[in-house]
């Protein structure tokens, strides 16, 4: 896998794409809720989580590039700790994230995060050798999917930050579905062809020793969509709760069963058992394939959060491509906009 990446004024398709994985994420989450058809939509939780995971990781790229020690469990555990004090109230001690501190959307409840939110109040420091919860949620699994655009940097580095984001607040069945799900985006990112991505993330996975329970996971899904696909029954049978490996199993289905047609594939995510889970994974490897454009912009343009999304995904897709001279014409500003200075 390559560690090179190509500088942002070379590669617009790259910011296309980095902010169709965003991008994604949200509209899958909300298209699930059956939106209206005019008027401003609330964003998701897992949308909101994902801000701050983007942010986090912008803050890592930052700290790295005076080759200083960096530590993206810590930037994440400051980032989560902070969501929950800014969504919450609750007393939180905590980093500031700059920026986000002043979008008041993200103090607004969405959604239901309790294990989320439980394991942050009690001090959200679980590491993937000692857990801090059992909790499976498929909330861990897609906030990480900003980590993405960090694996063709290092890809072994990223999968870490990724299982070390769900271990933060997550028990060990969502950490290998955590990994292997943002390996797959990163496919999709680099390759922008959904059915190559998951093969790609596949063999990437096997390659940097993701647990294979997790790629058989994706591996059935595979041969389901082969076998019987755009199949709602199918769709429930295989992913049949809100788990983190439920969502990757129905995502991939869907993303397999129409993978040049994103209204078709979240109309079929729409039949889940939890389709908000399943939507929001669908939409991000879609988006993330085929750019921010082939998303349903009358749901896009309506998101009361898209505005902080975009924004958080053009900075995402170029930080780690920034050379040494555009990196001198931006440091200050971009470590003030992140907290770091």
């Amino acid at each position: 896998m390559s560690t090179e990446v190509p500088s942002p004024a070379r590669s617009p398709l790259r910011v296309r794409r980095v902010r169709g994985l965003l991008h994604g994420l949200a509209v899958g989450e909300v298209i699930a809720a059956r939106p209206a058809p005019t008027g401003v939509l609330q964003h998701g939780v897992a949308a909101q989580l994902a801000c701050f995971t983007a942010a986090a990781g912008i803050r890592t790229a930052l700290r790295a590039r005076p080759q200083q020690p960096v530590d993206p469990r810590a930037d994440l555990l400051e980032a989560y700790r902070r969501w929950a004090q800014v969504r919450q109230g609750t007393q939180v001690p905590a980093a500031r994230t700059a920026w986000l501190d002043e979008v008041t959307l993200l103090s607004r409840a969405a959604g239901d995060p309790r294990d989320t939110l439980r394991a942050l109040v009690a001090g959200g420091a679980g590491t993937p050798a000692d857990p801090v919860t059992t909790a499976d949620g498929w909330h861990a699994l897609v906030r990480a999917l900003p980590l993405a655009a960090h694996v063709e940097r290092d890809a072994r580095r990223a999968v870490t930050a990724a299982v070390d984001s769900a271990a933060l607040t997550h028990g060990l069945r969502v950490f290998a579905p955590t990994a292997l799900a943002v390996l797959l985006a990163a496919a999709a990112l680099r390759t922008g062809d959904p059915v190559e991505a998951i093969a790609s993330g596949l063999r990437d996975a096997v390659l940097l020793g993701v647990d294979f329970a997790a790629v058989a996971v994706v591996d059935d899904a595979v041969r389901a969509s082969r076998e019987a696909p755009t199949s709602g029954v199918v769709l429930r049978s295989g992913a049949p709760g809100g788990s983190a490996a439920a969502a990757l199993w129905g995502a991939t289905y869907c993303v397999l069963s129409h993978p040049g047609d994103v209204d078709a594939a979240l109309g079929l995510a729409g039949s889940a058992g939890h389709p908000d889970a399943v939507g929001a994974v669908t939409a991000a490897f879609l988006g993330a394939a085929h750019g921010a454009d082939a998303l349903p912009q009358s749901v896009l343009t309506r998101i009361d959060l898209a505005y902080v999304i975009d924004r958080l995904a053009r900075d995402l897709a170029v930080v780690d491509g920034l050379g040494a001279e555009e990196a001198a014409g931006v440091e200050v500003d971009w470590r003030r906009r992140y907290g770091l200075g």
